[in-house]
């Protein structure tokens, strides 16, 4: 039941109330208003439902001649044994030859279907039958395989012109969830991991906010919905706040006391779950979840949200090998140095290759307090055999994060263990790293290009079983300022008090796009990270903490942050005349002259020694904002020399930090942040500095403030850390370095000259 506050709303309102609230509530009392329920109409057409799988359009393109996608996706117990189609809806390059390009489709590594990739304007929908039993409670693995053969050029930069993409609102799972559409009570927490996606592919959180609600409550909606990420590993968040629940695929929280539910017309009586004042709901016909969470005070609210954590930490996670492997490495496989791991165990298949570019992606995770520096390697080392008469022009390339690392020529035998690739440490992330390896496979017969024999003979034979990758000992030190996902929402200094998070009280675009923020960042780094939000009446930014706000609406060390993203000189300023003498700039490729000739030769130099020289951002570029661009920016207060030291070797120092997120526009940021995420591009922020530029989805980073060294291993004094992060600080400041060992020479030489001259020599 309801109050009549809720039913004077109009009668979609009074749909969206009752799915997340109807079975929920109990008698308010003689005065309350008995609901017509037949305000639900019911469907007499046959109806069917989908269950998209959990990525965006942008995550489920299959790139190249050949690519190769790996997706989780959760089935309840009571829907496993409903589904008995996939349905696919696809999008395939005009450059893509049709009677040469297919998709296959797997799950649990059954073949499910085929498909001949029909290039064109329109999109393809197809489906599929599932045997009974191949779809079982908890994680099942749906893999999609392309195969793209272009129709005229037998060109490598052709490659990239191939593509499938699929649809995330029509691809997945169809079934009939039966004729009872009114909302039922869940008892497993279990389904927390089966949130259905929107049409984009997103997964839309609706915290549920009336207007009687305390603003701390909005708090411990966050708090959940970080937890719920977290869970079921959701990376695409999309956060509403609204004074109502909603309606289609996703999920509503409702948190706060019983006073406050109550005046709001939701109570709870007797529930399933085992903890008291939770409810958990489902709505059968479109999936959504509405979960809600009430107590007598506030303080019982806390404890309810605890046990609510920790039961959801206690469940296993099941399903089959498969599902399971997909599922645990979605944000990486959690890297140990020293020890050797096949790149089949981070989810590579191998593959005999009949095409010119072989391409093949997967994911690690390394520690968030990961130094970055070029005091190490990780070695790649790749079982390749060449099928083929290559020629010589075949190279392989290792790209981290859209940056490429490392290269190597291709023999005519292909490439062994016996011929690592080298891989620089200072080219990886804290936390997140996407993968990517190139290896193009040209014969003489490509420069004919005879499109009739595009079915060739394979030229490559890749086995990933046999393929490693082996990181050298990583050095344990926290850098700050830094914007990667790790760091991006700071730690308070304050002991036990949750990180502020400061927008314009009159900006609901940049509030969600701070609690989108939150909520990403929760599930991508696997913590819960507790967080509470200041709605200012003016400007925002003097206070410590995450300041999600435009530009004309940010102030203090927030202000200052974005406008030193204006000052285009802050790189000679830093570097000047001397890091142009000893090459550590580098030079314009147009500059003629022999001088120009000599530094580039002394910047190769010092690269083939492996070390990184300033920033990869080119003159041309800017930070300067446009229309749907987001800026993130990180600044911190000043540490003395005495603090640095003592942070350096492990004592605790407090350090203030500002985290800030502007566009031009709330709109702008809000924006931004959704295609970022859509994009996957969260984990490429980098340096205290990133622009994400949605135009041509690139990010610039750089660093505009000296960095904070602050140690963080039990034992930070430990001799071969404080080794490999000295190593890694010198890579990063290699003038500094340059110009002390010249000096030294100096001065030892003087002093060699001296001791010569009193001996009488």
């Amino acid at each position: 039941m309801m109050k009549n506050s809720i039913v004077s709303t109009g009668s979609m309102c009074l749909k969206s109330a009752l799915l997340a609230a109807a079975v929920l509530t109990v008698p308010l009392g003689a005065n309350a208003q008995q609901l017509d329920l037949s305000v639900l109409e019911t469907k007499k057409e046959e109806r069917r439902t989908i269950r998209r799988l959990t990525a965006t359009a942008d995550q489920m393109r299959l790139e190249g001649e050949f690519s190769e996608l790996r997706l989780a996706l959760y089935a309840p117990r009571d829907e496993a044994l409903l589904y008995r189609k996939l349905q696919v809806d696809y999008l395939t390059a005009v450059s893509a030859a049709p009677e040469y390009s297919n998709l296959s489709v797997m799950i649990n590594g059954q073949l499910v279907g085929d498909i001949e990739l029909t290039s064109g304007e329109q999109a393809s929908l197809r489906s599929f039958d599932l045997p009974p039993g191949l779809i079982v409670e908890g994680f099942n693995e749906v893999r999609f395989v392309a195969r793209h053969k272009h129709r005229v050029d037998c060109t490598i930069p052709a490659t990239y012109e191939l593509w499938t993409v699929l649809n995330p609102a029509n691809t997945g799972l169809v079934f009939d969830p039966g004729p009872d559409t009114a909302p039922k009570l869940v008892s497993g927490l279990e389904v927390l991991r089966a949130i259905p996606n929107d049409v984009t592919g997103s997964t839309n959180f609706r915290l549920v906010q009336p207007a009687n609600m305390s603003t701390s409550n909005l708090d411990r909606s966050l708090a959940v919905a970080q937890t719920v990420a977290v869970f079921g590993k959701y990376q695409n968040p999309n956060i509403e706040i609204r004074p109502e629940p909603g309606t289609n695929a996703g999920m509503d929280i409702i948190v706060g006391t019983r006073a406050e539910l109550s005046k709001a017309g939701y109570a709870v009586g007797r529930t399933r779950s085992g903890i008291q004042g939770l409810a958990l709901m489902r709505n059968p016909e479109t999936g959504r979840l509405s979960l809600l969470i009430a107590a007598d005070s506030r303080p019982a609210l806390d404890h309810a949200i605890a046990q609510f954590q920790e039961a959801l930490a206690k469940l296993p996670t099941t399903g089959t090998k498969r599902g399971i492997q997909v599922f645990t490495n979605k944000f990486g496989y959690e890297i140990t140095p020293g020890m050797s791991v096949s790149l089949a165990e981070l989810g590579v298949s191998s593959q005999r290759f009949d095409g010119r570019l072989m391409q093949r992606d997967f994911s690690i995770k390394l520690p968030e307090d990961y130094f970055v520096g070029d005091y190490g390697k990780a070695t790649l080392s790749l079982d390749i055999e060449a099928l083929a008469d290559l020629s010589n022009a075949n190279r392989l390339q290792v790209f981290a994060n859209g940056a490429a690392l490392a290269s190597a020529e291709l023999t005519r035998d292909g490439i062994t263990s016996r011929s690592p690739v080298n891989i620089p440490l200072g080219g990886f992330s804290p936390g997140f790293n996407e993968l990517r390896i190139e290896v193009s496979s040209l014969t003489s017969e490509d420069e004919v290009c005879d499109v009739s024999s595009l079915n060739g003979p394979d030229r490559l034979a890749f086995e990933a079983s046999t393929s490693t990758i082996e990181f050298d000992s990583l050095a344990r030190m926290r850098v700050t300022p830094s914007v990667s996902p790790g760091n991006l929402l700071p730690q308070s200094t304050a002991d036990n008090r949750p990180t502020y998070i400061q927008v314009p009280s009159n900006d609901r675009s940049s509030l969600e796009a701070a609690a989108q923020l939150a909520v990403a960042t929760a599930a991508i780094n696997q913590t819960v990270q507790p967080v509470s939000i200041v709605l200012g009446a003016g400007d925002v930014g003097s206070q410590p903490g995450l300041i999600v706000a435009p530009v004309n609406r940010l102030s203090g060390p927030a202000k200052q942050a974005y406008t030193d993203t204006l000052q285009d000189t802050r790189r000679s300023a830093a570097r000047g005349h001397v890091a142009n003498f000893l090459g550590l700039e580098t030079p314009d490729a147009n500059e003629p002259g022999l001088w120009a000739d000599l530094r580039r030769y002394a910047n190769s130099a010092w690269r083939n020694m492996g070390f990184k020289l300033g920033s990869e951002f080119q003159a041309q570029q800017s930070f300067k904002l446009e229309k749907n661009d987001v800026l993130f920016s990180q600044r911190t207060t000043d540490l003395s020399s005495q603090e640095s030291w003592v942070a350096f070797f492990g004592a605790p120092v407090k350090q203030d930090v500002w985290t800030v997120v502007t566009g031009l526009t709330g709109d702008d940021v809000k924006s931004g942040v959704d295609t970022l995420l859509r994009e996957g591009r969260l984990a490429w922020l980098g340096g205290d500095t990133s622009l994400y530029k949605t135009s041509d989805n690139t990010v610039l980073s750089d660093r505009f403030s000296e960095a904070n060294y602050f140690a963080s291993l039990a034992n930070p004094s430990e001799l071969r850390n404080s080794r490999l992060v000295v190593a890694g600080v010198i890579s990063h400041n290699m003038l500094d370095f340059v110009v002390f060992m010249v000096l030294f020479g100096v001065v030892l030489a003087f002093s060699y000259y001296v001791a010569l001259r009193k001996s009488g020599r």
